[in-house]
């Protein structure tokens, strides 16, 4: 038995829930540790979840209870809490993004080289039977790759009353939209179609300037509730937009040679594929493939669970490892600089 340490429960949106409905779900694990730094929200999550874990009072404490630890809280303490479990020798899995800056995600890559123990970063959308479905299509209908849109984020944070978040500061988020719905579009335009982004324009924009904070005071918002970005990459042109104030369900547009795969997560029971003659023209009605039923959202995370236990087993092929979560925060730190001199800027090998 494989036993788990969760860190973090959730104040806001509770990615921690559908990472504990996952484990829960695999008889090779069991959660047994679960901190907070709020120990009354670690009692409530354990018993909501039914958990027969140990509340603990410090990270070090869950770290000596477990054997793999799995990482659920803000941005901002990803790789300082991940650094001190690789330290002590144990796997994790590190909720998106790996961290706030490249530096910091360079540093647990580095880290990751020496030490024992197997990681994994949180890119739970290459779990959706239809992202799989549209992979498959695009390697065996493709070919050579034109271009990819893509699209993700959100409408709660529309709602100008919600107050000043984590998510809201540079310091403890990053970036916004950008680091939050783009490190998925951009690990999925990897896993999907083998893009690699090598350059980036980008744009950013803020549209809610000021938020309550906790005292009630209006306060500065300091990164980026839009994004739009144009990157060259290693197959083809990569158009991504990101919102967190308005924006329909994660969608994923890949052109090439043999035609067209779409995806979209408002439709995650199908794949449409356009298909075109090499050399020829498009065939007049996309075919719709079906992907297999699954519940949305909360399957998802049981696959990624059971992936993160496969790869503390050794039975895991591939996975979005340190060196993923590396790679996009490259590209994200690129994008933001571009934005912020109007250039294009490359990304780092």
């Amino acid at each position: 038995m494989i036993r788990i340490g969760l860190i973090g429960t959730g104040a806001t949106v509770s990615i921690a829930h559908f990472h504990a409905l996952g484990y829960t779900a695999d008889p090779r694990a069991e959660i047994t540790a679960v901190y907070d730094i709020r120990p009354d929200a670690a009692e409530k999550f354990c018993s909501d979840h039914h958990l027969n874990a140990r509340v603990c009072g410090s990270l070090e404490e869950l770290i000596g209870a477990c054997d793999a630890v799995d990482i659920c809280t803000p941005n901002f303490l990803h790789c300082s809490q991940a650094e001190q479990a690789m330290r002590a020798g144990r796997n994790v899995l590190i909720e998106k993004p790996v961290g706030v800056t490249q530096a910091e995600c360079q540093r647990l890559y580095d880290l990751s080289l020496e030490c024992g123990g197997k990681q994994m970063a949180g890119m739970v959308y290459r779990w959706v039977n239809a992202v799989g479905l549209a992979a498959k299509i695009t390697r065996e209908e493709l070919g050579r790759i034109y271009s990819v849109v893509s699209w993700a984020g959100g409408r709660r944070l529309a709602d100008e009353r919600i107050g000043l978040e984590w998510r809201m500061r540079r310091e403890t988020s990053g970036f916004g939209a950008l680091a939050d719905f783009g490190s998925h579009l951009i690990d999925l335009a990897d896993f999907i179609a083998g893009q690699r982004f090598r350059k980036v324009s980008c744009m950013l924009d803020t549209v809610i300037g000021t938020r309550l904070n906790a005292q009630g005071e209006p306060a500065a918002v300091e990164n980026d509730d839009l994004s739009a970005l144009i990157a060259e990459t290693s197959s083809g042109l990569h158009m991504m937009h990101t919102s967190r104030v308005g924006m329909d369900e994660t969608m994923i547009n890949i052109t090439g040679e043999g035609g067209i795969v779409q995806v979209s997560l408002r439709h995650p029971d199908k794949v449409l594929f356009w298909k075109k003659e090499c050399p020829g023209a498009y065939e007049k009605a996309p075919r719709e493939y079906a992907a297999e039923p699954e519940t949305w959202f909360e399957s998802w995370f049981v696959k990624e669970i059971g992936t993160f236990l496969d790869v503390i087993e050794g039975r895991a092929e591939k996975w979005p490892d340190i060196a993923q979560g590396l790679y996009i925060s490259r590209v994200i730190e690129a994008a933001g600089r571009a934005a912020a001199a109007g250039t294009c800027e490359e990304v780092p090998a």
